[in-house]
């Protein structure tokens, strides 16, 4: 007969590496989201620049909950990038540099990551 704690510690870490899964499939979908929304930005578009800042926010926390520290600090260096464009302006091409190249360590640290297994 097996250990009820036992039982209870094994759910917990199937439950969390189900969530670690579906956490990386959901990210590998927003960095789409998120260069499409730096393309819009680009172009003007100043609500996309506020979607890739949400993104990159909740990608930040939930990766760190997780367990995904560096996705998660990655992630938190584009959000702060993200804000550094005063409210309505275009960021010039020094920060959009900037933050695609925060946005490409995202990328390949989400792969890096997916490719772990999870966390």
């Amino acid at each position: 007969m097996s250990d009820p704690r036992d039982d209870k510690a094994a759910a917990a870490r199937a439950r969390m590496a189900e969530l670690a899964a579906k956490f990386i499939e959901r990210s590998c979908g927003e960095v789409v989201m998120m260069r499409e929304g730096l393309a819009k930005a680009a172009g003007g578009d100043m609500n996309a620049l506020g979607e890739v800042h949400q993104l990159a926010h909740r990608m930040a926390g939930t990766g760190a909950t997780l367990g995904f520290e560096q996705l998660g600090e990655r992630a938190a260096r584009l959000e702060y990038l993200v804000e550094i464009p005063a409210p309505g302006a275009v960021p010039d091409k020094s920060t959009l540099a900037q933050i695609n190249a925060a946005l490409d360590a995202v990328e390949a640290q989400l792969q890096s990551d997916a490719q772990a297994g999870g966390s």
